[in-house]
C-alpha cells in the first residue's frame, strides 16, 4: 500500500476526498486495526471467531450498499471523512478487504500466529506506504517501502517474543507479499501469509 490517492470520482458517485491529511487518517486507522489481534486473543477463539464473522458481514454489507446505491455511497463517504481513495469509488475498499483478511487469518491459523500476523499487517503496511511515498521515487511499490515493511514486521514480531530467525523469516514473507501488484491484495495476503509462516515455524 505504497501509494496515496486524491481527487473526485465521476458524477453521481459522491465525493471522495484525498490529500495528505486524508492519507494520514487512513494509515492511522490501519494501525489502529491491529488492536483486533490482541482483542481476539483476549476473547478466545470461541468468541472471536463469530465476532470476525460479524465484522465481515458488516463490511460486506456496507460495501454492497455503497456500490449499489448512490445515497448510501454519499453517506458513507461523508461519514468516513475522506478515507476512501478515488480508486475505491467503483470498487471494493481496502478496509473491507482488510476485514476479510483478518477474519481468514483468525479462522485458518492458531490464535498466537493470527494475533501476530494481524499486528504485523496493521503496522508494517502503513510504514511501507509512508517510507515508499517519501523515498520510493514515486513508484507504487518501491524497494524502500518493502525494506520498511520488513524491518517493521521483524521489530513487531521480536517484541512479541519470537526468536530472531522466525521473526526474520516471517518479516521477509510480509515484505515479499506486500509487493503484490493488485490493488488491496496486500490487505488480504499479508496477514494470511505471515500467519502461515508463523504457524509453520513458531
Amino acid at each position: 500500500m505504497n501509494a496515496s490517492g486524491a481527487g473526485v470520482p465521476g458524477a453521481g458517485q459522491g465525493p471522495v476526498a484525498g490529500g495528505a491529511r486524508d492519507e494520514v487518517g487512513r494509515r492511522t486507522l490501519h494501525v489502529a486495526s491491529g488492536l483486533l489481534g490482541p482483542l481476539a486473543a483476549a476473547l478466545g477463539h470461541g468468541a472471536a471467531a463469530p465476532a470476525f464473522a460479524g465484522l465481515v458481514l458488516v463490511a460486506c454489507g456496507a460495501e454492497a450498499a455503497r456500490l449499489r446505491w448512490p445515497a448510501a455511497r454519499s453517506a458513507l463517504v461523508r461519514w468516513a471523512g475522506g478515507w476512501f481513495r478515488p480508486a475505491e469509488a467503483s470498487g471494493v475498499s481496502g478496509a473491507a478487504i482488510l476485514a476479510v483478511g483478518y477474519a481468514l487469518t483468525w479462522w485458518l491459523f492458531p490464535g498466537a500466529a493470527a494475533e501476530r500476523a494481524i499486528l504485523v499487517t496493521a503496522v508494517a503496511d502503513p510504514m511501507a506506504a509512508t517510507v515508499g511515498t517519501r523515498f520510493g521515487g514515486g513508484r507504487r511499490k518501491s524497494w524502500a517501502g518493502s525494506a520498511a515493511c520488513a524491518a517493521t514486521a521483524a521489530l513487531v514480531l521480536l517484541l512479541t517474543g519470537l526468536p530472531l530467525g522466525v521473526a526474520t523469516a516471517a518479516a521477509a514473507a510480509a515484505a515479499a507479499i506486500e509487493r503484490a501488484p493488485w490493488r488491496g491484495a496486500d490487505n488480504l495476503l499479508v496477514p494470511v501469509g505471515v500467519a502461515a509462516v508463523l504457524g509453520w515455524l513458531a
